[in-house]
């Protein structure tokens, strides 16, 4: 009997039931792979070994890989006894094996065996795998532009879409084009900006409402609304060499190649906490803890740019924006978005003068906002939005 707790192991047999599968017949090596209640089975026989065999290998590898909560694969090679007391037995189930850990699947995931054959019975491949409780997602994809990609720490980032769910664990990334909004399990919003990972790690709630959330930014900027939490309730965000200890509701934090850690607090109080000591920034104020140093005093965050415009309108063409200087900018951040919330995709242009000419790269409706960023790479509050049309 498993033991209570214990992890549960399920056999994955290799079977020729004509059955629908995650690819089309027609196109896979297995005749079609499904997935049910632990069993998978395939819409061929499988042989023992061939150009077949491995390629439907492949396709059991990518299908597990897929799969986070499968944490071990077994392999095992049922031969007649005159072919598996002769070795052969084990000799197939590590070819085998080693198919799956050429097409991803961690070595350390992978063992193999050859167990007694049933008589009479042709040889096949079977394989069982150990599954970790199912897990809880502790977030979800609200809206992804560019490309946006998830990974464990053992496995290849691969794309998410908007309504995918996320766990604890998961490194969540964009690539240079890339944003992403998520949707915390407490009620929490994070805002991922371009080129930016941040790992999702602790997220626990009470019926009391006291939460515990812990997120590691590897490299970027991240810019959080907190959703209020119980008495006792952290709220943390994790650099290399700091921590943001949230006791307000909006902020962002940037992780810089330099390993420097920056916060800007938009609303409520922030902690930027570093080994070397900590400090607490207020809204409108932002810091930075460089590298075995304390976090620097707090500094004012510019204010937001007051936009000129366009207004709104209608132009035959994409029209220059224009607004008013803020003192202490060195750059100014223009975004540019079809939709009002900036959610979907963006483009973002950087002049250091208080106008641009726009890059709506299309007829429609275009929303744009600016924000000023000072010398030291502190982004300002944002300025109210406004809206454009581009005729077709």
């Amino acid at each position: 009997m498993r033991k209570a707790g214990a992890p549960l192991m399920l056999s994955l047999l290799l079977s020729a039931s004509p059955v629908t599968g995650l690819a089309a017949e027609a196109e896979s090596a297995c005749g079609g792979l499904t997935f049910d209640n632990g069993r998978l089975t395939t819409g061929q026989p499988l042989e023992a070994k061939g150009p077949r065999t491995e390629a439907c290998l492949r396709e059991v590898a990518q299908a597990v890989k897929a799969r986070p909560a499968i944490r071990g694969l077994t392999v095992a090679a049922k031969l007649p006894d005159a072919e598996r007391l002769d070795g052969q037995g084990l000799a197939v189930a590590k070819a085998a094996a080693e198919v799956l850990v050429s097409a991803g699947v961690p070595r350390t995931r992978v063992s193999f065996v050859a167990p007694p054959a049933d008589a009479n019975t042709p040889g096949r491949l079977q394989l069982a795998y150990v599954e970790r409780p199912t897990q809880v997602a502790v977030a979800r994809l609200r809206t992804a532009s560019g490309q946006v990609t998830a990974s464990t720490g053992e496995g290849r980032p691969t794309p998410r879409l908007a309504g995918d769910s996320l766990y604890a664990g998961e490194l969540v990334a964009t690539d240079d084009t890339g944003r992403a909004e998520l949707g915390l399990a407490d009620g929490s919003v994070l805002f991922l900006s371009p080129r930016s990972a941040v790992r999702l790690g602790t997220l626990e709630l009470t019926a009391e409402r006291q939460r515990k959330v812990l997120l590691d930014l590897v490299k970027g900027t991240v810019e959080t609304q907190a959703a209020p939490g119980g008495a006792g309730s952290t709220f943390e965000v994790r650099t290399r060499g700091a921590v943001a200890g949230v006791r307000g509701t909006r902020f962002r934090v940037s992780q810089q190649e330099d390993g420097t850690s920056r916060l800007e607090t938009l609303e409520g109080k922030v902690a930027l906490g570093a080994e070397a000591g900590s400090v607490d920034v207020d809204a409108g104020f932002g810091s930075r803890a460089r590298p075995a140093q304390a976090p620097e005093a707090p500094r004012a965050l510019l204010a937001a740019p007051v936009l000129e415009r366009p207004r709104g309108g209608t132009y035959p063409k994409a029209p220059s924006l224009v607004w008013k200087a803020v003192p202490g900018a060195k750059v100014y951040r223009v975004e540019l978005g079809a939709t009002a919330d900036f959610a979907g995709d963006v483009k973002v242009q950087e002049s250091a003068h208080p106008t641009v000419d726009a890059a709506a790269p299309g007829a429609g409706k275009w929303f744009w906002r600016v924000l000023a960023v000072d010398a030291d790479g502190f982004v300002g509050y944002p300025s109210k939005i406004f809206s454009f049309d581009v005729a077709g």
